[in-house]
């Protein structure tokens, strides 16, 4: 490696170049926030960058994203980025991956990564992320601005228990997860997304703290979480440590952190090796148990939804099809017996990415249907 490149950093604490280049983060989301993260990784001399994005490039994009150009409007936002931080630096490994992050991540995967930095725009996505980080024992970074304000929170799930991203939501923000469903896990068809006015200073200003903590400039060495609130218009800054709360929804079943096992293709043969005695598991993604119309009884159609994340569709399918009414009747779980589990699969793979089953009195299993 070519210190001189990095000269000007190597005495800043924290920032020696041999680490950062051995370092491999993963970055979710290529928006606003997500350019300046993977432009500062870059340029600090991180070895290794994976970029997750779904979405592609449009013309409002352009105005708080400095990676983009009017050229790219229509490409995957993960590609576009992806490319132009390798000019940065052509010897960082720099992969772009297309796609719902709960879909490509892994985590096995994750459990190979330094840090995860999630620079997403809704509620949902970071409790997922959360869960992920958690479960895989690797430290999570999350991100979010609006037009004043950016917000960086760090979760190191590396060094031990603490709070997860869950543990201080308000019971509003339960609240406007929930309004984005209809039934169970359905989503609503007709819902208008929320668009939030940003600016690309919020944005850099994000970017680089969630780097910063990230990277652990300084010789960062806290076991707890941690919250950074900048207001960008007057430039105070408060900072405080966030304390795991023990009924916590998203974390209370993963403390102490489930042992994780490979599914070996085969959950019901794994959740026999290492949670014997479990009646009941708790599904990464909740799933169609039934699918019934309750006006003229028909389940046509049950075949294309039975078995299938529920995640994969919209209310309209509550309409029945041979009666036109809106009847259907969806029975939708993300917790189940293993007698209704194994009736379900009936020896056909299980599209969720892992189970949580109780081990006796010892900590939860995670049989990992990934690995």
């Amino acid at each position: 490696m070519n210190h001189d490149r990095y000269l000007r950093q190597q005495g800043v604490e924290g920032l020696a170049a041999d680490r950062l280049a051995a370092m491999h983060v993963v970055v979710v989301g290529a928006g606003a926030v997500g350019n300046e993260v993977v432009k500062n990784l870059a340029l600090m001399g991180v070895g290794a960058i994976d970029v997750h994005d779904f979405d592609r490039v449009e013309l409002h994009n352009l105005t708080r994203s400095v990676f983009l150009r009017e050229t790219d409007v229509g490409l995957p936002k993960a590609v576009a980025v992806a490319a132009r931080a390798r000019e940065l630096d052509p010897r960082a490994r720099i992969v772009a991956v297309e796609g719902d992050a709960w879909r490509t991540l892994t985590l096995s995967g994750l459990a190979s990564a330094s840090v995860v930095i999630g620079a997403v725009d809704n509620i949902e996505a970071r409790m997922r992320l959360s869960q992920l980080c958690l479960i895989a024992g690797v430290d999570f970074v999350t991100a979010g601005i609006d037009s004043r304000y950016a917000s960086v929170e760090s979760f190191h799930f590396s060094r031990g228990s603490c709070a997860c991203y869950e543990c201080h939501l308000p019971e509003s923000a339960y609240r406007r997860v929930a309004a984005r469903y209809s039934c169970g896990w359905l989503r609503r068809a007709l819902l208008a997304e929320d668009v939030i006015a940003t600016t690309a200073i919020t944005a850099s200003v994000a970017g680089a703290l969630a780097v910063q903590a990230a990277l652990r400039v300084g010789g960062d060495s806290l076991v707890h979480a941690r919250r950074t609130l900048v207001d960008t218009r007057s430039g105070v800054s408060t900072t405080a440590a966030m304390e795991r709360a023990v009924d916590c929804a998203g974390c209370a079943a993963l403390s102490p952190r489930p042992r994780r096992v490979a599914g070996g293709g085969d959950w019901a043969v794994a959740l026999a090796a290492h949670a014997p005695e479990a009646e009941h598991v708790l599904l990464s993604d909740a799933l169609v148990f039934g699918y019934a119309c309750a006006s003229c009884g028909t389940s046509d159609g049950a075949r294309r939804f039975v078995g299938c994340r529920a995640a994969d569709f919209d209310d309209t399918i509550m309409r029945c099809q041979r009666c036109r009414e809106l009847g259907i009747r969806v029975d939708i779980r993300a917790e189940a017996t293993v007698a209704d589990l194994r009736a379900l699969s009936a020896g056909t793979p299980l599209p969720v990415k892992y189970l949580l089953a109780q081990a006796g009195t010892h900590a939860a299993v995670c049989i990992d249907l990934e690995d």
